[in-house]
C-alpha cells in the first residue's frame, strides 16, 4: 500500500487499501492465520465504503458520521438510481464486515477471492460510473 498523502482522493486511498487485501488474505490462507483473513475482509469493507464516500462527495453530499453512515450510503446510491450498487454494498457489509470480520465466519478461500475480485470491480465501477 502506498503512503497516502493529503493530495490523494478517497477513491485513490480506497484503491490502495483494496490492493493490500488480496495479499493479506493469501498470506492468511497460507499461514492458516484467521486474523489475517479477517483483517483482509475488513480492509475490503473499508475500501468499498471509501469509494462510495468519494462518489457521494463528488455529488456534493457529505457522508454521515458514525452509525448513520451506512444508511446514508444506501440512501445516496438509491437516490441516483443505483439500487444495484446499494445491494452490492449490502453484500460486503453482511459477508465481509459482519460475518467474516466480526463473527469469524469467513468465505472459503475461493469465496474470499471472489469477494475481493467483486470489491475491485465495485471500486472500478464507482470510478467510471459515479
Amino acid at each position: 500500500m502506498s503512503t497516502s498523502s493529503p493530495h490523494q482522493s478517497l477513491l485513490e486511498i480506497a484503491e490502495d487499501v483494496n490492493g493490500v487485501a488480496p495479499r493479506e488474505a493469501d498470506d492468511g490462507e497460507r499461514r492458516r492465520d484467521t486474523l489475517k483473513i479477517r483483517q483482509a475482509a475488513e480492509k475490503t469493507w473499508l475500501a468499498v465504503n471509501m469509494a462510495t464516500d468519494h462518489a457521494m462527495e463528488r455529488h456534493g453530499i457529505t457522508p454521515a458520521e458514525g452509525s448513520d453512515s451506512h444508511i446514508s450510503r444506501h440512501e445516496f446510491l438509491e437516490s441516483i438510481g443505483r439500487r444495484d450498487i446499494s445491494q452490492e454494498l449490502s453484500f460486503f457489509a453482511d459477508r465481509l464486515h459482519g460475518d467474516c470480520f466480526y463473527k469469524g465466519s469467513c468465505p472459503t478461500q475461493d469465496g474470499m477471492r471472489l469477494a475481493l475480485d467483486e470489491a475491485e470491480q465495485f471500486i472500478r465501477g464507482v470510478r467510471v460510473e459515479l
